[in-house]
């Protein structure tokens, strides 16, 4: 199976040489995808890459678009028997850490494998108080909306399989920053196998582009209509689920919001709501494994 890294970067010239040169020797190409720099970064990539890979440029799609561009372009170099890791332009990721993280996928045993700093010895040694916050809230939201527990879910180190990568809808991806929690759910919703390993936290001179407040509400946003629709895909509509466990936790789920709106008439209906979500949790939750290895298209 050939190794691909696609290494998405915008302006980046002082970060992407070392970025590029601390890919490890096995990795068979390196896809670095410039998206819309106006600096050096696409010719000092090109010049460091030398034999080793090929530059894409792109005019402002997004990290989420950028990625999916050099995985496109994985898949037409090398078909399905490829294994897709993406490493940032920044330097905020370990090779060190690149054989963990695609091992799932070459045993055979995964299909998405993230990175989960929270599970490395250091921890997220050097994350700021504002991202750990927003990454627990944000991994509990992907979490419901995926059908799978997830620890990390802000990571953007992740191993892709090809035959997943070919399968996916690309017309309904997700372009921003937002797109680790957006392939988590969808992943998730159709019935991939999702793993997390440790890596380590590197954080040192990059500059994040990202507006904290503008990125938490619309993907927060987002998640939770991708809670909505999975609890559609899976038990209003869903053929694939057992009758008995679709008709279980479609009146729980509704049961529990209605509990919490006649709650203003009836206070003693507030202790109704908690019980249903914690029975529907486990429900889920046996779904979730039912599912899991199984694709949905």
């Amino acid at each position: 199976m050939r190794v691909v890294v696609v290494m998405p970067a915008r302006n980046e010239e002082l970060l992407i040489s070392k970025s590029i040169e601390s890919v490890p020797e096995f990795v068979d190409w390196i896809i670095v995808v410039d998206d819309g720099s106006s600096d050096l970064t696409s010719s000092i990539s090109r010049k460091v890459l030398g034999t080793r890979g090929e530059v894409i440029s792109t005019v402002g799609l997004g990290v989420g678009g950028a990625i999916e561009t050099g995985s496109k372009q994985a898949l037409t170099k090398f078909g399905n028997d490829c294994v897709v890791i993406v490493m940032a332009g920044d330097g905020q990721m370990d090779p060190a850490d690149l054989s963990t993280i695609m091992k799932p996928i070459l045993d055979g045993s995964a299909d998405h494998v993230k990175g989960n700093r929270w599970l490395h010895p250091d921890g997220p040694k050097g994350m700021p108080l504002i991202r750990r916050l927003g990454t627990w809230w944000l991994s509990r939201l992907t979490s419901l909306a995926s059908g799978i527990r997830v620890r990390d879910s802000q990571c953007g180190y992740t191993a892709t399989s090809g035959k997943m990568i070919s399968d996916w809808d690309w017309e309904q991806n997700w372009q921003g920053y937002g797109y680790p929690n957006w392939w988590l759910m969808e992943a998730g919703r159709r019935g991939f196998r999702i793993d997390e390993v440790p890596v380590r936290s590197i954080y040192a001179n990059e500059t994040s582009g990202i507006r904290i407040g503008r990125f938490f509400s619309s993907v927060s946003w987002m998640l939770w209509k991708g809670i909505w629709r999975r609890g559609m895909d899976w038990y209003v509509l869903g053929k694939e689920t057992p009758t008995l466990m679709r008709i279980c936790a479609t009146t729980l789920w509704f049961g529990g919001w209605f509990s919490l709106l006649l709650a203003f008439q009836q206070p003693l209906l507030l202790f109704a709501a908690p019980i249903a979500f914690v029975l529907l949790g486990t429900l889920d939750n046996k779904e979730s494994k039912r599912r899991r290895g199984c694709v949905t298209v």
